[in-house]
């Protein structure tokens, strides 16, 4: 039986993260539930993605990072959700660093990687 999972990560902005999410074909909405069967919990972000696949960030206690919400158990799922995962996280760090450096466009990096 499947279940969620909740890692901590590095993620800290829900705005480039959502940035992320969309250009990967994820919908976004703030507030949501990711669910499992019969688990189910609330995110700050939850990601829908067409193919099912579910993820969501919610504030850990110090508020500074956010934990990851998803099914890594899945059978079908499972190589999908690592592979998604890695391209959006791959999004947020390049997102990340062009904010850093004076040079971010939502518009224009939602196409890159």
């Amino acid at each position: 039986m499947s279940h969620l999972s909740i890692l901590p990560t590095l993620v800290t902005d829900l705005d480039l993260l959502e940035i992320a999410l969309h250009a990967e074909g994820f919908r976004v909405q703030c507030g949501g539930i990711v669910s499992s069967f019969d688990r189910h919990q609330a995110v700050d972000l939850a990601a829908y993605h067409p193919s099912g696949l579910q993820l969501g960030w919610r504030r850990t206690g110090d508020q500074d990072q956010l934990d990851l919400i998803a099914d890594l158990s899945a059978p079908a799922g499972s190589g999908r959700t690592e592979s998604a995962l890695r391209r959006v996280l791959r999004r947020y760090a390049l997102n990340t660093a062009l904010r850093e450096a004076g040079q971010f466009d939502a518009e224009t990096v939602t196409g890159a990687v």
